[in-house]
């Protein structure tokens, strides 16, 4: 039983953090218990705090209190990362915590607070002419530097760089009972946070840990510079495998800073989604961002082409790469168009890369489907060698299930996607007509639901959903796949070995004797 009431805590709280800094109404309470996959059990409280040291009495007052603690950022998980099991819980709105503490390009370093976005970050180093070497997810308008350090993240940069975590040099952690812990080569004494190692890796402990060791509170990330030169280019393939064994040639050559493909349903619904409105916002960042001449004549080439440049196309590939003049990027791409041919793809026009490049950054209405449909994705992280085989095995899955898909209107694409020079990314994405949930009617304004449907309820589809879910995961189970956001939905515990399995714990009850930091995560209790 907790210690103390949620009543008493909240008061607690308020005392501690300010009236303004604690939520208690139940509408509040049950957006911030739920991410896009749907609800948990409704927290008791949320707690919004704005410095580190407000975070740290926060951590401290609620595991006191016997009530678990669960940290969220921008809110785009969907597999529970922060979704509370118990009513007795605190969710942490990070938000608050959005400064830029320091940029050091002496060291080529900055240090960054765990609420702060991707796209802020981005905006406030690209003055200086530099940039962090992974340089967030798609959604990194609203996803949070600690939330995608909690969770892994991909996207811009992955090709080159790997994982989110691949960026980091250290982090402050807050423990269960408030102690604010450092890691790297900011542990020591008199030191800085300018190297990541200095004795066992204690940074790498707490990321991907989904907020189960600790909450993030700030983060010290490596920089580059910004390159000189950028290329895009994208190419049609006539079967899955041929795109596969493209993408993965082309993550061994390591040109690529982003290489990522789509299947033919992928491809429908993202350009279903297209709008002539985010059409022409992304044209505008293809100019700013490639210089007036240049990105206005890419920009007539992304018109020229239109929607239907991928008509003919049966699976896509996009790359972008990067190098410090155009005689770099030329050299890049024209390696990659070389793979491409090697394999039988042929260059189609490189819309998509660079219409993605010109927006860089998505707003949530890429988490829901064309028309209004729901939307859900799982994935694997495999090794080159392997995805053609776990694809096949996927897409036979589909296909025994091709009846119920068409009677409940489900359709499912596949996203693809390389991270670094030696793993491949395979992500399945579900859409079915089901209900808005609650957190599409919070993220999204009146205007923005207006141009999308509000389905009638469809328990028997989401039904159907949810088991194909559950058998992709005993199926990247048994081939032995990595994960990046684990929350409570990937199978973590059975997915690793005993031994590796027995140190977390004991790493868990070093850091959390009590359980209290989002219990459930990573499969821990």
């Amino acid at each position: 039983m907790p210690a103390q009431t949620t009543a008493e805590l909240t008061a607690r709280l308020r005392t501690a953090l300010g009236d303004a800094a604690v939520l208690a109404d139940e509408d509040d309470r049950r957006f911030f218990s739920q991410d896009i996959a749907g609800p948990g059990v409704t927290a008791g409280v949320v707690a919004r705090p704005a410095s580190v040291g407000a975070l740290c009495r926060a951590v401290a007052l609620a595991t006191e209190a016997g009530h678990s603690v669960l940290a969220r950022g921008g809110g785009s998980s969907y597999t529970a990362g922060f979704v509370p099991d118990r009513a007795a819980s605190v969710v942490l709105d990070m938000r608050g915590l959005e400064r830029i503490v320091a940029v050091d390009p002496a060291n080529m370093r900055v240090s960054v607070e765990a609420g702060c976005t991707w796209q802020a970050l981005l905006a406030a180093l690209e003055p200086e002419g530099l940039r962090t070497p992974f340089w967030g997810p798609l959604s990194g308008a609203v996803a949070t530097i600690g939330g995608s350090l909690s969770q892994h993240a991909i996207l811009w940069g992955s090709a080159r760089h790997g994982v989110s975590a691949d960026s980091v040099v250290g982090l402050d952690v807050v423990l269960a009972d408030g102690t604010l812990l450092s890691t790297g080569a900011g542990a020591a004494r008199q030191g800085t946070p300018f190297l990541r190692h200095y004795g066992p890796d204690l940074t790498g402990l707490f990321l991907g840990d989904c907020g189960a060791l600790g909450v993030k509170a700030r983060a010290t990330l490596r920089l580059v510079r910004q390159p000189g030169a950028v290329g895009t280019a994208s190419f049609g393939f006539d079967s899955r495998d041929a795109m596969a064994k493209a993408m993965a040639e082309v993550a061994r050559s390591g040109f690529a800073t982003e290489c990522f493909g789509m299947d033919p349903t992928l491809q429908r619904q993202r350009l279903k989604r297209a709008s002539l409105a985010e059409g022409v916002k992304a044209l505008k960042g293809v100019v700013a961002n490639e210089g007036l001449l240049g990105g206005l004549r890419d920009a007539a080439k992304v018109a020229i082409a239109g929607r239907g440049f991928l008509d003919d196309v049966s699976h896509s590939m996009h790359v972008g790469t990067e190098a410090p003049d155009d005689a770099g990027v030329a050299f890049a791409l024209g390696e990659i168009r070389r793979i491409a041919a090697e394999h039988g793809g042929r260059e189609v026009p490189d819309s998509v890369p660079k219409l993605m490049r010109g927006a860089r950054y998505v707003s949530m209405t890429s988490a829901i489907g064309p028309e209004g449909e729901r939307w859900l994705p799982v994935h694997a992280l495999l090794p080159l060698s392997d995805v053609a085989d776990a694809w096949a095995a996927v897409t036979a899955l589909f296909h025994s299930y091709a009846e119920s898909f068409r009677r409940h209107g489900i359709e499912v694409g596949v996203l693809t996607a390389v991270v670094g020079q030696g793993a491949f990314a395979l992500e399945p994405v579900f859409y079915w007509p089901a209900p808005r949930t609650a957190y599409y009617r919070r993220v999204f304004d009146e205007a923005t639901l207006a141009g999308f449907r509000d389905f009638p309820p469809n328990p028997e589809g989401e039904a159907v959903v949810r088991e194909v879910r559950r058998k992709l995961l005993e199926l990247f189970l048994e081939r032995g796949a990595s994960h990046l956001q684990v929350g409570k939905t990937y199978r973590y515990r059975e997915g690793v070995g005993p031994a590796a399995f027995a140190l977390l714990e004991a790493v868990k009850r070093a850091v959390d004797p009590r359980g209290l930091m989002n219990p459930g995560a990573l499969g821990l209790s």
